[in-house]
């Protein structure tokens, strides 16, 4: 890092008998050059860039701390990407992309658990679909597994919902989390309406109609 610095002198002169002691006191003060200011925020009007690129990966009504947390580190990124200082490079820079790192990793890890979302994905595909969207009010089986998905995709999402929120209200990337997103995985491993729902949601994602 290039650096404006000046030297500043003082002289002080100490006598004692016959000898003659001097003693010279430098003082170096340095500051960042205009040049490494404006690269510093650069790095982090860029950061902010790519992550409204990527969006935010949280959702209100799944994970609203850790959403809201997501948007306040991009605003933090906004911020000094216009009022940065040398001195916040690297380090801050370093600090604020570690944590919103952590944050986003927290929230694709637990992606496969918002299990509201995961109907609403379904729904829309079948929506989409004009032969299938018919066959949803007309085909047994489809209507069967469409009742299935939903009824045992709501009893899964009581149980997941409390562990869910104990990941989202734990201090960031601390042993609370640490522990609380182990116990989501292995409740959620282990729960008979969460399994059948996923065989329900897989089924209808590869559900094909009878051309008869």
């Amino acid at each position: 890092m290039r650096q404006v610095c000046r030297t500043l002198g003082q002289d002080g002169a100490v006598r004692g008998g016959l000898a003659l002691l001097m003693t010279v006191l430098t003082l170096t003060a340095c500051s960042p050059s205009p040049e490494d200011i404006a690269v510093c925020r650069k790095q982090f009007a860029d950061y902010q860039q790519l992550l409204g690129e990527n969006g935010n990966p949280g959702r209100k009504a799944f994970t609203p701390k850790m959403t809201a947390r997501w948007d306040a580190l991009d605003a933090e990124f906004g911020r000094l990407g216009k009022s940065a200082t040398g001195d916040d490079c690297p380090g801050r820079f370093r600090s604020l992309r570690s944590d919103i790192g952590h944050l986003e990793s927290v929230l694709y890890k637990i992606d496969d658990y918002d299990v509201a979302r995961m109907i609403r994905h379904v729904e829309a595909d079948l929506a989409r679909d004009d032969a299938l969207d018919r066959a949803a009010s007309t085909d047994y089986v489809l209507i069967s597994l469409l009742r299935t998905m939903r009824e045992r995709g709501a009893d899964a999402e009581k149980v997941l919902a409390p562990l869910v929120a104990r990941v989202d209200a734990s201090e960031p990337d601390s042993p609370q989390q640490a522990a609380a997103m182990v116990a989501l995985y292995n409740v959620a491993a282990s729960d008979a309406a969460f399994a059948a729902f996923k065989e329900a949601r897989e089924s209808i994602a590869d559900y094909e109609l009878d051309e008869e």
